[in-house]
């Protein structure tokens, strides 16, 4: 396998001397070993620039989400009560902790781009006496912002600077801080804050590898939670009890993650300590939002807000191309970057810690403009290969997920007394209605189902009558469903520019088709014409003739030089029996049946398998290419 460099927020790059350390096996009973652990202990202290008088540190086997999870269920006892600030992922973790764990919380959100306010966590501590714990993310990667965890503690020497809120510490609430991406990259004075937990992994900023988190807690909070634990392998009480002693972890330590940290440490110091760490990132960071705003990549966060550990970016403008696709070509190149998290915005992350330099930074771009080149590149050589752009309607240009006929094939299943799956109900979508409904009735289940309730087989009579009340359902549904897809009017304005027609087929009826075109063309998509199956005698997909009428229409005679672009395997079998060069699209789809939101709710793992289905559905069908969303069309045309 190649090798790569990890442009994430960890796990992240680390020295060539961090990975050698891993190769010792150490027994956890040795002296020597529990020296390193206490340290690293001692060590992660004078990080945190706390007293050992009042401050103590403990290690914890697992990732990030471990030491997260410990301090809540082992401080939070039942008689506290919990308020979680959140502008991101990792806070809404906090909440689902909180959730599993049985803990009394409120959640106050933030949108990704905003931090969290002093002022209006002072209003819920005075509306909500009964809060015992404030918890917070210092750096939310999900979107790169840096929140102000000073103005919300209000602890110590800092107090009295410009928006000082003095909210945690004056009112005297426990304060948590997840401090995952930024402990060792940001400098954090957690004693001057007044901060009671402070949480980090050894993936991170310190540069070690994944394997164990740490807390850094007041001494009189930690004692506070003796009892309180919800688990017994995260009760962080009983791990420092056992740790205090020698320096011996309470279950099987992660030796070779240990050692590794402790090299990571050593090297961090000969660096310069996190003064020089912090440059380092930072300059990274100014240098790649230089490097991308050059290219017209705007970054999702404002500047006052940006943090040094990644960045989150808008897609380019006026390019078609999807992440995956991007992805791929960085990490063949040498670079691995993370997709966006953001829900309201097409985005990618960069991160620029680890063992990352100047050097990758511009590199890095280098890459992502060579990429943006080419895609420029082969659209202007390849404009005249096509002189027009046939769309599928519901789920490829209009109606994300292809809802409307959806719906009505429920509800007139329903009606008949059968209640249909999703899955069955999508399986045939693409069809002539009436053939959409005598496969759903030949299906096993459905079978069985109608003769458990009518006492016989169905017949093409039935099969009418289902499809009929289909028929009326979707007419009463439609004009719900005419919102164009993302990204539609563009390339449809794109393509025009470039002298490409554009036509359209659907599985619709032409008075249904008089509804929704009409709705569609006030929210900017109208097609040059579109044909449905009233127009060829019913004989819809997968025949072609309604490709045939858009060309006959669009006074075009070469199918050679018409491009077919659809959401179904009725719409690719469509295309191919027409002879055209046909484009199936993966989001939106009917074939991918979610909508926008239940889709972008999707972990990247999810998504991709997700797709991965989708695509060899069109591919067996006989697609002569698969797009991630409409926008990949320009890469053909």
């Amino acid at each position: 396998m190649p090798n790569y460099k990890l442009l994430t927020p960890g796990p992240l790059t680390t020295t060539d001397t961090v990975k050698k350390e891993m190769m010792f096996d150490h027994c956890t009973w040795d002296e020597d070993y529990k020296k390193i652990t206490q340290e690293i202990r001692s060590g992660l202290l004078k990080l945190a620039r706390v007293s050992e008088d009042t401050y103590t540190c403990v290690l914890m086997q697992g990732s990030g989400t471990f030491g997260v999870e410990s301090v809540l269920t082992s401080s939070v006892g039942a008689d506290d009560r919990l308020l979680i600030a959140s502008n991101g992922a990792y806070g809404e973790r906090m909440a689902d902790i909180a959730e599993h764990a049985g803990l009394s919380y409120i959640l106050y959100s933030e949108t990704y781009d905003q931090v969290p306010s002093a002022d209006k966590i002072q209003k819920l501590l005075n509306e909500h006496p009964e809060i015992t714990h404030v918890s917070m993310v210092h750096s939310e990667t999900t979107s790169g912002i840096l929140n102000d965890i000073a103005s919300v503690a209000g602890g110590g020497k800092a107090a009295g600077g410009p928006g000082w809120g003095g909210v945690v510490k004056a009112s005297g609430r426990t304060f948590i801080v997840d401090a995952m991406s930024s402990f060792g990259g940001v400098d954090i004075p957690a004693e001057e804050l007044g901060i009671d937990f402070i949480i980090s992994s050894a993936n991170k900023c310190i540069q070690g590898v994944p394997g164990f988190s740490f807390i850094i807690c007041r001494r009189d909070c930690l004692a506070a939670c003796e009892g309180k634990a919800k688990s017994l392998s995260l009760d962080l009480y009983d791990q420092w009890k056992t740790m205090e002693k020698d320096g011996k972890w309470r279950f099987t330590s992660p030796t070779h993650v240990v050692l590794a940290f402790a090299q990571a440490m050593r090297e961090m110091e000969a660096e310069g300590g996190i003064e020089a760490r912090h440059q380092r990132y930072i300059s990274n960071n100014r240098l790649l939002i230089e490097l991308m705003a050059e290219m017209g990549i705007r970054p999702y966060i404002d500047s006052r807000h940006q943090g040094p550990i990644i960045t989150t970016f808008f897609y380019p403008e006026n390019h078609a191309f999807s992440f995956d696709e991007m992805y791929h070509y960085i990490k063949e190149r040498g670079y691995a970057i993370y997709p966006g998290k953001v829900t309201d915005a097409d985005t990618f992350r960069i991160g620029n810690i680890g063992e990352i330099y100047e050097e990758d930074i511009r590199r890095l771009c280098a890459i992502i403009g060579e990429f943006l080149n080419k895609k420029i590149q082969k659209r202007e050589k390849s404009h005249t290969a096509f002189d027009a752009v046939i769309f599928d309607w519901a789920g490829t240009t209009v109606d994300y997920g292809c809802f409307a006929p959806v719906q009505a094939f429920m509800d007139a299943f329903e009606e008949f007394g059968i209640v249909p799956t999703m899955d069955e109900v999508r399986a045939p979508m693409g069809m002539l209605k009436i053939d959409h409904v005598r496969t759903m009735l030949q299906m096993e289940r459905l079978t069985a189902e109608w003769e458990r309730i009518y006492g016989r087989p169905f017949t093409e009579e039935d099969v009418y009558q289902v499809y009929q009340l289909s028929e009326k359902k979707i007419l009463e549904n439609v004009p719900r469903f005419t919102d164009v897809k993302p990204y539609v009017t563009e390339i449809v304005e794109t393509l025009r520019g470039m002298g490409i027609k554009i036509g359209s087929t659907t599985g619709y009826t032409d008075e249904m088709m008089e509804i929704v075109a009409a709705a569609a063309a006030t929210k900017g998509y109208k097609p040059d014409c579109w044909f449905s199956p009233d127009s060829v005698d019913r004989k819809g997909r997968p025949n072609p003739y309604m490709i045939f009428r858009n060309m006959q229409f669009l006074g075009l005679t070469d199918v050679r030089r018409v491009m077919k672009v659809g959401d179904t395997v009725s719409d690719i079998r469509e295309g191919k029996n027409a002879g055209l060069f046909t484009v199936g699209v993966i989001e939106g789809s009917s074939a991918m049946g979610l909508s926008r939101e239940e889709f972008k709710a999707l972990s990247p793992k999810e998504k991709e398998e997700r797709s991965r289905k989708v695509r060899q559905m069109y591919l067996e069908a006989g697609a002569d290419a698969v797009v991630t969303d409409i926008r990949g069309v320009l890469e053909y045309i």
